[in-house]
């Protein structure tokens, strides 16, 4: 079917559910392989972490002391690896409260023509189900713990809230523009020196009808994990 032969709605459907394609692309292509790599290396160095605190030197070593010594020098070395690139992963976040991220951001919405309606850092709070019998006994632990991680079944903003090991400043957006804009936006956020991940995307039709010529306008609301 031609595309002008379609409904004004349907065409606004179509736009849409291309707009959500898009996204889930990004998504699972610029972050999820990054943050499972990091997770990938993080138990990795546990893991090296945990045999050189077992590992044992014979109190009286009658032979292979020198295999021992190079096995233990091995692990470190492979160990000291592993947490540079741990490194060099996470120094391609911003650092936090980055105010030229920020600056960065709404420049790029200038120049894409999406003018914001509302910029506000957007709060995040973990929500942890706890059985009452165990309540107590685990509500100091949860308090106190800096590193949690949770399932994967939780939003990627509950999963990168503060107390959490992905943890990521994130800042809520509300801005009108048509699709080119919206799409043009989105792929600029990849162009940024420093990775932005869009966590939520909300979209809506302007109730007002476009002038002849002009594509309509749609309402959108972002939340980016900086």
């Amino acid at each position: 079917m031609m595309l002008s032969k379609l409904k004004k709605s349907e065409q606004i459907l179509l736009v849409i559910v291309i707009a959500v394609l898009i996204l889930g692309a990004y998504s699972f292509l610029r972050f999820i392989p990054k943050n499972d790599a990091i997770v990938t290396l993080q138990k990795q160095a546990a893991k090296v972490e945990k045999k050189l605190q077992l590992a044992r030197v014979p109190d009286e070593p009658q032979q292979g002391v020198d295999e021992l010594l190079k096995q233990l020098d091995d692990q470190e070395q492979a160990l000291a690896l592993i947490r540079n690139m741990a490194d060099g992963v996470s120094q391609r976040f911003a650092p936090f409260d980055s105010q030229e991220l920020k600056v960065r951001i709404s420049e790029l919405a200038r120049n894409t023509r999406v003018r914001i309606l509302t910029n506000e850092t957007f709060k995040t709070v973990i929500k942890v189900n706890i059985n009452k019998s165990k309540r107590k006994l685990k509500a100091k632990t949860i308090i106190n713990d800096t590193h949690v991680i949770l399932p994967a079944n939780r939003s990627w903003i509950d999963r990168m809230s503060q107390k959490t090991m992905f943890y990521r400043p994130m800042q809520r957006l509300v801005f009108e523009g048509d699709y080119q804009s919206l799409r043009a936006f989105i792929h600029g956020l990849d162009a940024l020196p420093w990775q932005v991940t869009v966590v939520r995307l909300n979209i809506e039709r302007m109730p007002a009808a476009p002038i002849r010529g002009y594509a309509q306008l749609l309402k959108s609301e972002l939340v980016l994990a900086l």
